[in-house]
Order: structure tokens, then sequence, then C-alpha cells
């Protein structure tokens, strides 16, 4: 019997919709918001270091984590950055949906990944690895 592929899991930051993060875990993600431990009012730095210690992938809207761009994400899970335009709920859930039916942990593991409507890049180290439809 084949073995069943692990869903990577999350930790949403502030920036990240509650009510998206709700609907990631309807779907059966595990998703840890900053809201969940009280993570409020705390510095992308501080973010990106609680989803490294957590072994989850940082998922935001926060186009601030571009900054980590040429960073180097090594022993990180990865970071994702959702840029769907309207930043509403229904439209962020949709393409995070699409997203994570397409993407695995090895996927993300030290990398920023950028997501529109549309596509999915990969970067590494600050050099493109990939680009694909969504």
């Amino acid at each position: 019997m084949p073995s069943k592929k692990p869903k990577i899991q999350l930790y949403a930051d502030e920036c990240f919709p509650v009510p998206s993060t709700t609907y990631l875990k309807s779907l059966g993600y595990s998703v840890v918001h900053a809201y969940d431990k009280n993570f409020v009012k705390k510095s992308d730095r501080f973010h990106l270091l609680k989803s490294k210690r957590l072994g989850k992938t940082l998922i935001t809207l926060d186009r601030d984590f571009n900054a980590y761009e040429q960073s180097n994400l090594r022993h990180h899970s990865g970071v994702i950055i959702v840029s769907v335009g309207s930043a509403t709920p229904p439209n962020i859930n949709k393409v995070c949906e699409k997203l994570l039916k397409n993407i695995s942990l090895e996927f993300t593991k030290n990398s920023l990944i950028k997501v529109t409507k549309d596509k999915i890049i990969k970067i590494k180290e600050g050099n493109m690895v990939s680009e694909k439809k969504l």
C-alpha cells in the first residue's frame, strides 16, 4: 500500500487572515496562527525565527518578507508570500488551496516561495530556481 505524502505544516503570521487559517485547517492542514500563540505586534524576524523553531513553513501576505529573497534560509522549512491582488479570504483561500495541492515540504524547504493567482516562483539564496503555473 503506498504511503500517503505528509501535508505541509504552516505557521501563519499576523498578516495572514484568521478566516483563511480556519479554512486551511478545515482542509486538513496543520496551521498555527500567530494569534493562536498570542504573538501579536511582533517583528517579521520574530515570526521567521518562530516558524523555524516550530519546524513549520511560514505563510504570509506581508511583502516585507521579499527582503529575505537574498537570505540564506538553510535549515528553514521555507517562507511562502501570497500576493493575490484583492486580499480577501475567499481569494486567498482559492489560491492557497491550489498551491498546497501542488507543493510539498521538500519544495518549500530552504526557499522563498512567491505565489500569485496564476504562478509559483521559487527562490533560493537570491536565485530564481523555478517558475510554474498555478
